[in-house]
């Protein structure tokens, strides 16, 4: 008989036949049936001896072989097998037969080092890359077939330097991130920077931390700064600005460093090679880099040049020869020798298009819903607003700008959520005089209208809304105070309600969900749910109150709006009038048709007129200057046409891109 370690079992258990019996493997491969005797902890049978003869019968390994055989071998054999066929470095000789000795004398320890084994089996029968290790490690993520097949040519053809150029809305992000794990659990990546626009740098934070296990540091983190200049050094993960980083104080240092993967978000800001940006990325040193953009080519062939040979110098030669191979117009954007160039390109890129790839994207509808404002509402709107446009123009205003920008958004959502802020300001213990008289002016009416309680219009529209669309509504606002008035107000009405907000701990979170799943009419979350939950089963939402910044509203709607949702999509947006919510809705609706485009295809527009200031400070420029109503349309019709502009030479730019990789216009030489 042979008697059955505890950390054995489990797997004995897993493999057992019918009435207690196992088949076994011997070193010849051949194999036999035996009992197990779980009263007596043994596996025995008549001819076990035999069948594993030769053997000095001490101790045994039990192994899981590739065809799913069990195994048995003993020290013996396994001793002789090393000494015979492996070729051992001398520094590891020793380590080497002290494992043996303890294998021999049955020295065991905890069941983790049985786990190692398994997870170590997993490695070496991965050594080629066929198998990606860390899917079991993803969390929240639906991945597709042309994703795993992407993530293998970066690691595998590629090596660890390509370009990752998907269409928007299909999922670069996510290749980038499976290609980075993949590198860290094979030990072959420790020392990582990803730079990223400003706007998304907690977007990439907060993503790498839920759905990849990763614990990134973001360079305008106070534990980031305690360490001063030594602080890129000393953090092994580190997410940060291009902007930032490309500063001389910061990029001095940087170049220093020997890093193991660069990722380049928004890749398409490196495609002049005169700029700071290119040239700091390029004096980077780095083993691996992932360069991601949808758009390697926006104005001419020249930006392709220039992406490629911070990526792989020499690919395409020098400047002056490609332009002579490669451009055929003084435009810079004709090619000729189609057919070299692609051949050129397809090996430092990989480009995913919607019309390759087997996915069903469904179609949005959008309704902009503009309510009056009640006559207290107005009054406390408009007086608090002409303070903040004056306090916001102060070169030393007793509140920052920011709060003052907080307050005119919160006038946005509901008076509840301004009440409590206004009490906060009151007994800061900061405010004294005529200014402290203002406030508590503005948090007495605002008191007064929440304590009406009156049914505003707002919630009126709403209960319309859902009364009308007749199935599961996600219902969005920025503020818990907004949330609670909108949650009780719904419940009073006899809705079932679920609340998602980030207080909740994350059990609480996935009852929510489910509830919102099996029963409940609407969920109404704040912006916690606009990360990285997908909610396919649901295909309407509401934003009670609007964010300031597109790309928020767009995360929004992509809790709903995704690859997997099979029905079209509507979205409900609720406004007051004359509010700069209502303005927004204006710009992002009459401009761009935000509501109509495709996924992604928001960052690619807003994101190109916000170099120097975002969205949100634009609207406020203008909203704080404006003098009059009539100053604010002109004012917000500006800004409209820079959208308006941008989203011109977006359409361009995908034009060009059909040309390049969709077939390209030849010109004969």
């Amino acid at each position: 008989a042979l008697e059955i370690s505890d950390n054995v079992r489990p797997v004995l258990e897993k493999f057992q036949l019918k009435e207690n019996k196992i088949e076994l493997l011997n070193e010849k491969n051949e194999k036999k049936v035996f009992k197990l005797n779980w009263n007596e902890n043994i596996i025995e049978g008549r001819g076990i001896k035999g069948f594993f003869k030769d053997n000095n019968f001490n101790k045994g390994f039990l192994e899981v072989t590739k065809n799913e055989d069990l195994k048995i071998s003993f020290y013996k054999e396994i001793e002789k097998t090393i000494q015979k066929e492996i070729d051992v470095p001398p520094d590891n000789v020793e380590r080497l037969y002290d494992i043996l000795s303890r294998i021999k004398n049955g020295i065991s320890d905890d069941k983790k080092f049985f786990d190692i084994y398994n997870n170590a089996k997993v490695f070496s029968n991965s050594s080629e890359l066929d198998n990606l290790i860390c899917f079991p490690h993803l969390r929240e993520i639906s991945i597709f077939e042309y994703q795993v097949k992407t993530v293998k040519e970066l690691l595998k053809r590629f090596k660890g330097r390509v370009i990752l150029s998907d269409e928007v809305g299909l999922g670069k992000t996510i290749e980038a991130c499976i290609g980075m794990l993949e590198y860290i659990m094979r030990g072959l990546v420790k020392k990582i920077l990803i730079l990223v626009p400003p706007s998304l740098v907690d977007q990439w934070y907060y993503e790498l931390k839920r759905k990849f296990n990763q614990d990134f540091i973001r360079y305008d983190d106070p534990e980031f700064k305690r360490y001063g200049d030594s602080s890129w050094n000393h953090f092994n993960k580190v997410i940060a600005s291009l902007s930032t980083a490309k500063r001389k104080s910061n990029s001095d240092i940087i170049s220093k460093i020997q890093y193991d993967l660069i990722i380049v978000d928004e890749a398409h800001h490196l495609k002049n090679r005169k700029t700071l940006a290119w040239n700091f990325v390029n004096s980077l040193n780095k083993k691996y880099i992932f360069l991601l953009t949808a758009t390697p080519v926006q104005n001419s062939l020249e930006e392709l040049y220039n992406l490629i040979t911070l990526l792989k110098p020499g690919q395409l030669k020098t400047y002056s020869y490609f332009k002579k191979n490669f451009i055929a117009s003084n435009s810079g954007i004709e090619v000729k020798n189609p057919e070299k160039l692609r051949e050129l390109v397809s090996s430092v890129m990989i480009r995913n298009k919607r019309s390759d790839i087997d996915i069903k994207f469904t179609k949005r509808f959008a309704a902009t819903h503009i309510v009056d404002l009640s006559t207290e509402e107005k009054k406390l709107y408009n007086s608090l607003s002409n303070y903040i446009k004056d306090e916001y123009k102060n070169e030393s205003p007793v509140l920052t700008r920011f709060m003052l920008k907080s307050l005119q958004e919160e006038m946005g959502s509901t008076f509840h959520t301004l009440k409590n802020t206004l009490f906060k300001i009151l007994h800061n213990g900061k405010l004294s005089g005529k200014i402290e008289d203002n406030f508590l002016s503005f948090f007495n009416q605002s008191k007064k209208i929440v304590e009406s309680k009156i049914i505003t219009p707002k919630l009126i529209q709403l209960s319309k809304i859902i009364k009308d669309f007749d199935d599961k509504l996600l219902i969005f606002t920025k503020y818990k105070a907004t949330q609670e008035y909108i949650s009780s107000f719904l419940s009073e009405q006899g809705y079932i309600v679920a609340e998602f907000h980030g207080g909740l701990k994350r059990s609480e979170k996935e009852n929510q969900i489910n509830l919102f799943k099996e029963s409940a009419n609407v969920l109404v979350s704040t912006e916690a749910g606009g990360e990285g939950r997908n909610l396919q089963f649901c295909n309407g939402m509401v934003n009670y109150d609007l964010p300031w910044n597109p790309m928020a509203i767009e995360q929004r709607i992509g809790r709903i709006h995704r690859v997997g949702q099979e029905r079209d999509v509507h979205v409900f947006n609720l406004a007051s009038k004359d509010t700069i919510e209502h303005y927004i809705l204006e710009l992002l609706d009459k401009k761009i048709n935000m509501f109509e485009l495709v996924i992604g295809e928001v960052d690619m527009i807003i994101g190109d007129i916000e170099e120097n200031e975002s969205f949100s400070d634009m609207v406020m420029n203008a909203w704080t200057s404006s003098k009059n109503d009539n100053e604010v349309v002109e004012h917000m019709e500006n800004i409209g046409d820079r959208l308006k502009e941008s989203k011109t030479r977006y359409n361009k730019i995908k034009e060009i891109d059909d040309k390049l990789f969709d077939g390209l216009k030849i010109i004969d030489d």
